[in-house]
């Protein structure tokens, strides 16, 4: 990975010339706590948290929850728009990440259409799914390095028939 730092007396802006990750912080004890809590998701990653979908490694739900719920911050989920019709859910959402005085946010939409769903179609399973999509979209925009990282260094570049993680 290759980045840019800038140290000034009043902040810290790194910039990953790689993915235009951008991260500005008010101290250098914040910008620590983000580099290490970036870290630590990283080593919560492994093999199995990933499956290639048409030749792109995606991340899968249960992996991107383990990175938001062992890591020492704090979080909050907040539906702000649900839309249930017979055939269709859409689910808008803002995660909310805060680490120290360094706060994340991003928003995202999860849909999902009944026609999609294997087994039991509900409207319950369809809203569901819709809000999963949602926190998943989310959670990739805020660890997206962390993710990227992962699947350029470990999959990506590891030779085909076994990943040593």
């Amino acid at each position: 990975m290759s980045t840019q730092t800038i140290t000034t007396e009043e902040e810290i802006l790194e910039v990953d010339t790689a993915t235009g990750e951008i991260l500005v912080t008010g101290a250098y004890a914040d910008f620590t706590k983000v580099q290490t809590t970036k870290i630590k998701a990283l080593k919560l990653l492994s093999h199995n948290d990933f499956v290639l979908i048409n030749g792109t490694w995606e991340a899968k739900r249960d992996g991107l929850l383990k990175i938001l719920t062992s890591l020492p911050l704090s979080y909050s989920w907040e539906i702000q728009k649900n839309v249930l019709k017979e055939n269709f859910a859409q689910v808008n959402a803002r995660l909310t990440v805060r680490n120290g005085n360094v706060v994340k946010v991003a928003d995202a939409v999860g849909i999902c259409q009944m026609q999609e769903l294997r087994g039991n179609k509900t409207a319950h399973v369809m809203n569901a799914t819709a809000e999963t999509r949602a926190l998943k979209r989310a959670i990739e925009t805020l660890f997206g390095s962390v993710v990227n990282y992962y699947v350029v260094n470990y999959l990506v570049n590891q030779p085909r028939g076994g990943v040593a993680c």
